[in-house]
């Protein structure tokens, strides 16, 4: 019996680690963990968020392979679906890759790279 598990777990390992959580439009979006009216998408993976500071009231960061290229350009989709939530984008205010968003006086932060997206909750007293 011994025998044939251990192949079982090798294949069953081989497998589960050939899945990768990837950007798709078509899997659709959830809220995001620190703000139940910001969209990520569904399939990205949450992993340890970033400090928070005295402008950065809650944070969330997640993994998802082709969020992003080398210059954090998110995908058009993706940005469109913010705006569906009824966040509007600051664009005076972005800086590179940092897009900012405001909805009901609440600011949030959206920051791409390749793989791998940081979503903000900003302080209600941070000046822009």
């Amino acid at each position: 019996m011994r025998q044939i598990l251990i192949p079982i777990l090798i294949v069953a390992a081989v497998i589960m680690t050939g899945c990768a959580y990837e950007y798709t439009e078509e899997d659709g979006y959830r809220m995001a963990v620190i703000n139940e009216g910001f969209p990520v998408p569904k399939n990205a993976y949450e992993v340890k968020p970033e400090d928070c500071t005295t402008e950065i009231a809650k944070s969330a960061k997640y993994k998802l392979k082709g969020i992003g290229d080398e210059e954090g350009t998110p995908p058009s989709d993706y940005l469109e679906e913010i705006q569906s939530w009824g966040w509007t984008e600051l664009e005076d205010k972005r800086v590179g890759h940092v897009h900012y968003f405001e909805k009901k006086g609440k600011i949030m932060s959206l920051i791409i790279q390749k793989n791998v997206f940081d979503v903000f909750e900003m302080s209600d007293d941070v000046e822009l």
